[in-house]
Parts: structure tokens; sequence; C-alpha cells
């Protein structure tokens, strides 16, 4: 308001001296007559900043601003998208890999006394799982953004090698000796999804913004069901073996081993959420402001920023050299 009642006064004056400035002398009443002016215009001035006093005097919203020469007040809509980009650009560049993993069951089969003891190895050669971010949760509460990221592992494969190897005993090792097969697997990882939960901490630095992820380490779990091809190699391997090892092949049961190991169990891997580096949200007052054909040095000094449900505000002393 007081710009507005500003530019009128100036414009007013500007129009008194540009018409001095086409007569030598303006007449006695025409003075008298830009002084009326210039005093309304002076008065509804001051009016008008009597009136924008009172409203900021009973706005809760201005009243309850940080203290400071500058207050910029960013939504959180806009933060929420900031985040949600950040977030979406690291997550999704993030694949999972493991190997070098082994499962070891070794046990006896009984048949009114033991009759053999077999054992299986499964050896997890490599698995690969790719990240797929979705929206975050995003809570905004005073100091700080807490964070639920929910994150789905939908693609990826695992390779695995499979070593049965069976101890015979008494009559079952007459007739069925020992066995020793190989067996290499592959398959698909099983889409899973996890929910990732952190915070975001926000502080000043170097007169911007700098918001610093904070998660715990957390661990998912990747499954991998071997494909068609794999079940079928090892069912015509075990087939291959008929009469007493037949019944021992049954009473072992290797394909719900190697199911248990990689479909049900599955395997634990730490998510690199250190990944995810502190980043700059993009508000500030910046260092230099050109006026005319001069450029003034700005210098500021932080106070303080709040996080509120409705928007985050930063504010800060400005001195102009």
């Amino acid at each position: 308001m007081r710009l507005v009642v500003a530019g009128l006064a100036a414009a007013a004056l500007g129009a008194m001296l540009l018409i001095a400035g086409c007569s030598s002398q303006a007449p006695s009443s025409q003075v008298r007559q830009w002084d009326a002016e210039l005093q309304r215009l002076q008065t509804e001035q001051d009016s008008l900043r009597s009136v924008a006093n009172e409203i900021v005097k009973n706005d809760s919203l201005v009243q309850s601003l940080p203290p400071g020469d500058a207050v910029i007040r960013i939504p959180t809509s806009f933060v929420r998208s900031v985040i949600q980009q950040v977030l979406r650009d690291v997550a999704s560049h993030v694949t999972l890999r493991l190997g070098g993993i082994k499962a070891h069951v070794q046990k006896s089969v009984k048949k009114l006394v033991t009759i053999g003891q077999f054992t299986v190895d499964v050896d997890v050669q490599e698995v690969v799982g790719k990240l797929e971010p979705q929206p975050p949760n995003l809570d905004f509460t005073r100091n700080r953004i807490a964070i639920s990221l929910p994150v789905d592992v939908n693609e990826g494969y695992g390779k695995a090698q499979i070593h049965f190897v069976w101890d015979g005993k008494n009559v079952a090792g007459a007739a069925c000796g020992d066995m020793d097969v190989t067996q290499k697997v592959s398959g698909n990882v099983i889409p899973s999804r996890y929910v990732v939960s952190g915070t975001l901490g926000l502080a000043m630095k170097q007169g911007q913004i700098v918001a610093t992820p904070h998660f715990p380490e957390t661990r998912v779990r990747i499954r991998v069901s071997p494909s068609k091809q794999s079940w079928a190699a090892v069912d015509s391997l075990l087939a291959s073996k008929g009469g007493p090892c037949g019944w021992v092949l049954d009473k072992v049961n290797v394909p719900s081993i190697l199911k248990r190991v990689t479909e049900d169990k599955g395997f634990n891997v730490k998510l690199p959420l250190a990944n995810l580096k502190p980043f700059v949200i993009p508000a500030g007052v910046r260092d230099t402001l050109s006026v005319g054909k001069k450029t003034l040095s700005i210098e500021t000094t932080s106070n303080v920023v709040r996080i509120d449900p409705g928007a985050i505000l930063y504010s800060a002393n400005v001195v102009l050299k």
C-alpha cells in the first residue's frame, strides 16, 4: 500500500515539475492547488499505513513468523516435489548385486534303521535386483520431515549351482550306491515391495537450505524363483535314478530344499542408503542485487529454519553493502 501511495505522490510531483518547467513561474493559485493535492496524498498515505499496520498486528500468520529482516516462506508442496525428484533420481539408479552365498543342508534318512545320509549345497553365484521407488509419503512437522519411501524390487535374476551327495548305508547303499550330482539353475527375482522410513533434517549452510537424509540401516529380502527350464533340468536329472535310488530322492525331495532356500527364505541385502547425499532446497537470498547500473552486495546472516505443516520458513538478517 505504501508503494502505491508513494507512487501517486511521485507522479503528482513529477507532473507539477513538468508544468513548472514549461512556465517561467506558476500562478499562486496553482501552487496552492499543488500543496493541497500533496497534503491530501500525504494524509491518504498515513491512513493506509495505519490500516496496514493494524492488519499486520492482527494477522496471526505474520506474527508467528520468525524474527529477521527477511523471511522466505517455501510452500511444502514445492519442497515435496523437490524431495520426490531427488529420491526418485537416486533410488532408480541403484542396482542390488550380491553373490558368494552358500546354503548347506545335511540329514540322515531312516527306514527303521538309518539307510543313508544326504548333503545338499546351494551355491548362489549371483543375484541382481533393480530398485524402483514409488512416491514417498512426507510428514512436515516442527523441526523435521518424516519420510516413508515405498521401494519395489520387481526386476532381477539369480544364478545358483546345486550339489547333491548321497552316502548310502546298509541295504540301500548296496542297491543304490553313492550319488554325487551337480546342476546349475537360474531364475527371476520375485516382485516385492518394501517401505523404507527415515527423516530429513534442514540446516543453513552458506546462505542455502541444505537437506540431509537420515535413514537407519535397512535390509530387504530378495527371493528368486527358479525358471521352468531349471526345474525341468533338476527333475530330469533326478528321474534318471530309479529303484531304491528313486525312493531315496523322493524322501530327500531336493526341489523342496531348493525352493526353501531361494524362494521362501531368500537373501538379505543391505540397501545402499548412504547414496542419498545432502542436497540444496532451491530457495534463499542472492548475494548480489542490480539496481539500475549499480550492483549491491548482500550479506545475510541466517537466523532460523522452521518447518511448519504448510511451509518451511527461512529467516535471515540482510545487510546491503
